[in-house]
């Protein structure tokens, strides 16, 4: 018998893949990126200490953000629209357990989602490499691309995975998203004020091994938070 998660991700993700929207989507998000990259890249500077901080803040910070604003339709249309519409209902009559219902639709929106990350990172090496004559392969270090392809990326999922839950378990989810976004910013705020990243950036890196840690432990106490929420909501106390 198939895995249910597996048979969840699969089905959410060929439905997605097979509409035309879906790449036209990709294809303009990447587009609307590379001209931010390039603003970013060609800001006048002699200083080269300075390019690189540039150079890292643009493979760190826009290519999550590229990916929050893709994954932003597929969290209302798998769970928004779906409970609108009354799909929901027929979904908990099955006898897959809301956790992994859950689970299978969430690794969707990642899968659909993450592939801007590739594409964003793919575009800014290029650009940097020919118009700013700096290699992104050879200058960043080993930490900044684990941040950038592994850390940073689920940012946008911790997000997804609050806004999920907090629309399957209230009947006001903007509320939650309003409440959702006070948490990020709080967390980005308390972990700027430990001064680590402070320290860094006077180092001439934003990211170094320290930071990496931090930031895996951060996003393992969001994680294991969404998932006890999501354990302790049965299908009874979904909202429709």
């Amino acid at each position: 018998m198939n895995n249910p998660i597996t048979a969840v991700v699969s089905k959410e993700v060929k439905e997605v893949w097979l509409r035309k929207d879906y790449l036209l989507t990709l294809l303009l998000n990447t587009v609307i990126f590379l001209g931010v990259g390039y603003i970013f890249i060609t800001q006048p500077t002699q200083n080269e200490t300075i390019k690189k901080l540039f150079m890292e803040l643009t493979f760190v910070i826009i290519p999550p953000f590229a990916m929050w604003i893709l994954s932003f339709p597929f969290i209302q249309e798998k769970f928004g629209d779906e409970k609108l519409l009354r799909r929901f209902e027929s979904l908990l009559t099955t006898p897959i357990s809301l956790p992994k219902l859950w689970g299978g639709k969430i690794i969707s929106v990642f899968f659909l989602s993450y592939p801007i990350i590739i594409l964003v990172v793919m575009v800014f090496s290029f650009i940097w490499y020919f118009l700013a004559g700096l290699n992104p392969l050879v200058i960043l270090s080993i930490p900044v691309w684990i941040m950038a392809l592994v850390i940073t990326p689920m940012i946008p999922m911790i997000y997804a995975a609050f806004s999920s839950w907090s629309i399957l378990r209230f009947s006001h989810p903007r509320l939650m998203e309003a409440l959702n976004f006070f948490a990020i910013g709080l967390s980005v705020l308390v972990f700027l004020s430990s001064g680590k990243i402070v320290e860094s950036i006077a180092s001439g890196h934003i990211v170094n091994w320290l930071i990496i840690i931090y930031s895996i432990i951060g996003i393992f106490l969001a994680a294991s938070l969404v998932l006890l929420l999501i354990y302790k909501l049965d299908k009874e106390n979904v909202t429709l």
